[in-house]
């Protein structure tokens, strides 16, 4: 029993450690520079990478809505953190909270000037294609992060599982949109450029959490053994 209690204090502070690793990562810089101006966030990568000429006429094969994912992630997964929470208030305020955040971070400035000139003329309003994804990933975020707290229904098992998909989505595409356009941004600066200490802690964070979901899962079945 005592065991079991503090195998679960482990893996909370596990969770919560890498979800805050993630988050601070994600807002720190992944291609770093001496001169604050030029030093490149996570959150502002799918920006930045608009303005390369190859990633905008598609030599370089760059997805910039994939470098969102760790915060759409990151939304989720802390979600399901809070939901598992004693606190009934919580449980419910949280997820519309973190929905308008996903929504007020990543909604493009177009589609919200596109909105109000369609409002003000009274015409309709139509999406820029270069941002269909932009929106998409935003709608489906925000549905799957006001779904999660029905995941407190599922077994522990399920749970674990879906954190360590979260995770592995959370990670893998928007690092592989970085190793694209890195070799881009080093041209551009002409200088060589090292790993951010943003990417770093990012991916240490979703590593954590991985690793968190891993335990969960292997605890019970420890537990039934003894």
């Amino acid at each position: 029993m005592i065991s079991d209690l503090r195998s679960r204090i482990s893996d909370f502070g596990l969770y919560l450690f890498g979800l805050t690793l993630v988050v601070v990562g994600y807002l720190g810089p992944w291609a770093p520079h001496k001169t604050a101006a030029l030093t490149v966030t996570g959150l502002e990568l799918a920006e930045f990478a608009k303005f390369f000429p190859q990633v905008q006429g598609g030599t370089v094969p760059v997805n910039r809505v994939l470098f969102y994912l760790p915060f759409v992630a990151a939304s989720i997964l802390l979600v399901l953190f809070t939901s598992r929470s004693t606190v009934r208030p919580v449980r419910w305020i949280v997820p519309p909270v973190v929905a308008a955040l996903l929504l007020v971070a990543l909604l493009p400035y177009p589609i919200v000037d596109g909105v109000r000139h369609a409002l003000t003329t009274c015409s309709a309003f139509v999406v820029d294609p270069q941002y269909t994804g932009h929106l998409a990933l935003i709608i489906v975020g925000i549905i799957l992060t006001l779904l999660t707290p029905l995941t407190g229904r599922l077994p522990p098992r399920a749970r674990s599982v879906l954190v360590a998909l979260l995770a592995l989505v959370g990670a893998i595409p928007a690092l592989w949109q970085f190793v694209l356009l890195r070799p881009l941004v080093v041209a551009l600066y002409d200088i060589p450029i090292g790993l951010g200490w943003g990417l770093i802690a990012c991916v240490a964070g979703f590593g954590l959490l991985l690793l968190s979901s891993t335990l969960s899962t292997v605890s019970p079945e420890q537990s039934a053994h003894e």
